[in-house]
C-alpha cells in the first residue's frame, strides 16, 4: 500500500515536533544531561528560523502598506507613517557599523518608541476601565470582587500610595501578586499552551475541523 505524500509529510512533521519536545523536556528536567548539546543546537536553529520569519513578515508588511499607499485606500496616511518609520530605523541601523546599538537607533528608541509605548500602556488603562464597566457587571457579586481586586492592585502600584499606606499593605499586595495571582496566570498559560499544542497537532495531521 502506497501512502499519500501529504500523509507521510504530516506524520514526519509530527515525529520531528514530538522528538524536539521530548529532547527539550529531558534537558529542562535534568534527567539526561547528555542531550544539552543537542538542545542548544535546536535553540540556535529556532533563532535562525525565527529571524527569517521575522524578516519575511516585515517585508510582507511593507509590501502590503505600500500597496495601500499606491491605491490610495482608506487611512493610507497611517500606512505612510509606518513605512517611513520602518525605513528610517532600517537605514539608521544599516549605515552605522554598531547596528541596533548605534547612537541614532538608541535615540529613536529612547526618544520616540519608549514614550509611545508608555502612552499606549497609559491609554490601555482607560480601555480596561471601559471594558470592566461593560462586561464585568459590577451589579453582580463576582463583578464587584473583581473590581475591588483590580482597584487594590492599582492603588498599590501607584508611587503616591507608598507614602500614605502602611508598609504591611504593600507587602500583602506583593504576596497576592506573587502567590495566588501568579499561580492562576501560570495555570492559564499552561492550559492555553496545551490547547494550542493540540490544535497544532490537529492541523499537522490534517484534521483541522473541530
Amino acid at each position: 500500500m502506497i501512502l499519500p505524500p501529504r500523509f507521510i509529510a504530516n506524520y514526519l512533521t509530527l515525529l520531528i515536533a514530538a522528538s524536539c519536545f521530548i529532547l527539550i523536556a529531558l534537558d529542562r528536567s535534568g534527567v539526561l544531561p547528555a542531550v544539552h548539546t543537542i538542545v542548544v543546537i535546536l535553540y540556535e536553529w529556532l533563532l535562525l528560523l525565527a529571524s527569517f520569519a521575522l524578516l519575511l513578515g516585515i517585508v510582507h508588511l511593507l509590501i502590503t502598506h505600500l500597496h495601500r499607499i499606491q491605491q490610495g485606500q482608506r487611512d493610507w496616511t497611517y500606512s505612510l507613517v509606518l513605512v517611513t518609520a520602518c525605513s528610517a530605523v532600517l537605514v539608521a541601523g544599516l549605515i552605522q557599523p554598531s547596528g541596533v546599538t548605534s547612537p541614532t537607533v538608541e535615540w529613536i528608541f529612547n526618544a520616540l518608541i519608549a514614550p509611545g509605548q508608555a502612552t499606549l500602556y497609559a491609554l490601555f488603562f482607560f480601555f480596561m476601565a471601559a471594558a470592566a464597566y461593560h462586561y464585568l457587571r459590577v451589579t453582580q457579586p463576582a463583578g464587584r470582587w473583581m473590581l475591588a481586586g483590580a482597584l487594590l492592585v492599582l492603588v498599590a502600584q501607584m508611587p503616591a500610595s507608598r507614602t500614605v499606606l502602611p508598609a504591611v499593605y504593600d507587602e500583602w499586595v506583593g504576596w497576592l501578586l506573587q502567590v495566588p495571582v501568579m499561580a492562576t496566570v501560570r495555570g492559564a498559560i499552561l492550559g492555553s499552551t496545551l490547547s494550542l499544542l493540540l490544535l497544532g497537532l490537529r492541523f499537522i495531521l490534517g484534521r483541522s475541523r473541530l
